[in-house]
């Protein structure tokens, strides 16, 4: 069996599977104390079950993107070097940013040397304003990283945790591996409580199967395996949606997937069962980061979103969540609200429902009832509006999915997949509103859970060769070795597909299903003086998102 479960904002989702599809499905509130909430969700979840039973666990969560919004991060140092052309300053972030000597040029060459006294005068002052976590970038460390490590070991044991940009991803973006290296820093805190208390209560119930995370890129990763880039663990709930739908649905043809929450409706879009991937990395909150991601978008509007009359009369929904809804005792109409009132939703008191509906109703100048059905029907037209404008953004660039960049298909959806708790009060409004044919599918309510659970292990790697420096780098593995000049792109192939395996097993792989991708290839020749001295070779490969093996939709 494979226990699934989603910690969200508003709810935590949990579902137990075994060969015939959802055996169980949970909801608990997220409540502050994390802990608790993990041990509430389990016991209603696993109560009657033999943990021996269980052989898998998979969990997504949305504290590192909430952490991020909500500006919550640890505060971090921040030690960049950059060289001649361009300044780091420009690309300033944290509390504590910090520039030194030293530079690695573009083809890995120790440029000019590091300069001890500035780094250790950079981390002193760091360590002096109370900051534990610290972030080390060098512009072309993907090329040549002996800099950040040197930083890493002149410092030694003085911070809680270093993170390192030639660890983050092996493309060469100097600005995203600065944002995303300080997210792995101030990040760190946030995922080692939430990993441990996780460790804690698992432990507590003798769930010993392997464990896994949930990353943006629709695949999992081994739990133990993230402490050294929590900022993969973020925008993991738009993931387990994608990955959710494909679960429970198939989503054939060309779908829009529309994942309705308490909070916020994340969206997405899925090519005969291959969704969309956002090539060079997501952006959270205001980074722009190296994380690998399927292409997602989310605005603030859900059930419990906020509903208010504007001094012109008009209605506004969201972005604000002011609590529970006025049925189950809140201060504040919400959507979930009007759904009660039209006897749509079973839940809490619908004189309640109907009261607030008919005071909102007044300053618009409707009955109770019909208050409701303008607030759902609004509530479909801005999600409809925020879709349709999404599917523009995807038409005005390559499409792409993981085996191929798309340049001259239009994407328009044939149909529109809803889940999350409101999927069955509010479905048949958006599909009106967007025009389209929409399907709800079974345990629509737990799709992320589903989604975290039977999503299979990714793995990516960028492999970095220069014949004329005799190096081959696969920075996301912390690999490196000499190579001379007869050193091919085949030697490449061979080489990534076999480092990119072993990473893969690493992180909790079935050997079995390792579908491998290389989605970027480029090899160049390097000449001076009208002789060519060398060639350098870029390989992107990856382990396709996809479910595990054996998983079955639910009738």
């Amino acid at each position: 069996m494979i226990l699934g479960l989603d910690v969200g904002g508003t709810q935590t989702d949990a579902v137990l599977i075994d060969e015939n599809g959802v055996l169980i499905e949970t909801k608990t509130p997220t409540g502050e104390d994390l802990l608790e909430t993990l041990r509430v969700a389990l016991e209603k979840t696993i109560s009657d079950v033999d943990p021996r039973q269980i052989d898998r666990m998979a969990f997504s969560t949305t504290l590192a993107t909430n952490a991020i919004v909500q500006n919550n991060l640890e505060k971090a140092g921040m030690i960049v070097s950059a060289g001649p052309g361009m300044d780091p300053s420009w690309f300033a972030v944290g509390p504590s940013y910090h520039t030194v000597e030293g530079c690695i040029d573009h083809q890995g060459f120790d440029a000019t040397p590091l300069s001890e006294r500035s780094v250790r005068d950079a981390a002193r002052r760091i360590w002096n304003s109370g900051i534990k976590f610290l972030g080390v970038v060098t512009k072309f460390s993907v090329r040549n990283p002996i800099h950040e490590t040197q930083i890493s070991d002149w410092i030694g044991d003085a911070f809680s945790y270093i993170a390192l940009g030639h660890r983050v991803s092996g493309i060469l973006n100097f600005p995203r591996r600065i944002a995303t290296t300080y997210l792995n820093a101030a990040l760190y805190d946030v995922h080692l409580k939430f990993s441990n208390a996780l460790t804690h209560i698992l432990n507590e119930r003798n769930l010993e199967a392997p464990r896994f995370l949930l990353k943006p890129d629709g695949g999992t990763m081994a739990l133990e395996n993230c402490s050294d880039l929590p900022a993969r663990t973020a925008q993991s709930g738009p993931a387990a949606s994608v990955m959710g739908a494909l679960a429970l649905d198939g989503c054939k043809g060309t779908t829009l997937v529309l994942d309705i929450g308490g909070t916020t409706t994340d969206m997405s879009v899925v090519l005969n069962g291959v969704p969309l991937r956002a090539p060079y990395g997501i952006r959270l909150g205001s980074f722009r980061t190296l994380i690998r991601s399927l292409l997602t978008r989310s605005i603030g509007l859900g059930g419990d979103s906020e509903v208010r009359v504007g001094n012109d009369g008009s209605i506004k929904i969201g972005p604000e969540r002011r609590g529970k809804p006025v049925a189950l005792g809140g201060a504040v109409p919400t959507p979930t609200d009007a759904m009660v009132a039209l006897g749509l939703l079973d839940t809490g008191s619908r004189d309640a429902a109907k009261a607030i509906m008919e005071n909102l109703g007044i300053r618009l100048g409707l009955d109770g009832r019909a208050t409701a059905k303008y607030i759902l029907e609004h509530v479909a037209k801005v999600i409809s509006d925020a879709a349709r404008s999404f599917i523009d953004y995807i038409n005005s660039r390559p499409v792409y999915t993981i085996h191929e960049v798309l340049r001259e298909q239009k994407i328009e959806p044939g149909a529109v997949v809803i889940i999350g708790g409101p999927a069955n009060q509010i479905g048949r409004f958006v599909g009106k509103a967007m025009g389209l044919p929409y399907r709800v599918p079974p345990h629509f309510g737990v799709a992320n859970a589903v989604g975290a659970a039977v999503a299979r292990v990714t793995s990516e790697i960028t492999l970095h060769a220069d014949t004329e420096r005799g190096t081959v780098i696969i920075p996301e593995a912390n690999f490196q070795k000499s190579i001379d000049g007869r050193f091919s792109t085949d030697d490449a192939l061979t080489l990534g597909r076999g480092v990119l395996r072993q990473k893969a097993l690493q992180s909790g792989a079935d050997p079995e299903t390792l579908e491998m991708f290389i989605t970027h290839r480029k090899t160049f020749n390097m000449i001076r003086g009208f002789s060519r001295t060398g060639q350098n070779i870029r390989l992107d490969m990856c382990i396709a998102p996809g479910l595990i093996p054996g998983w079955r939709r639910s009738p």
